[in-house]
């Protein structure tokens, strides 16, 4: 497994920093709406050789058995880290799923400024 550099505390403020640039109210109250205690699991890179990383599970989108996740160096050469994935997921699945922004994200899922 790819080894991640960010601890949980890393995460959290992260996570601070990326709500704090959102200008949407909306958004950001979306965001912290959705916040759970992070944790980790391992998802599969299934466009190379089914190489593991490790993501950090950040949010409960509470419907459609959906959570928000955060990995390292983002979805491939994208550089995408924040996603958004099917709970209990082994691989990262569609690049339309993760994006470059925590807003980007909350935008993707439907959340008008």
């Amino acid at each position: 497994m790819a080894p991640s550099s960010l601890t949980r505390e890393q995460l959290t403020s992260l996570l601070g920093e990326e709500i704090a640039r959102m200008r949407s109210p909306n958004r950001r109250a979306f965001i912290e709406g959705i916040l759970i205690a992070p944790y980790t699991s391992t998802l599969n890179w299934e466009y190379g050789n089914d190489e593991a990383f490790e993501v950090w599970t950040f949010g409960d989108l509470k419907e459609r058995n959906v959570v928000a996740q955060y990995c390292l160096g983002g979805f491939g050469a994208l550089g995408a880290p924040w996603g958004i994935n099917f709970r209990g997921a082994t691989h990262f699945g569609q690049d339309c799923g993760w994006y470059k922004s925590l807003d980007a994200l909350a935008e993707d899922w439907g959340v008008a400024e």
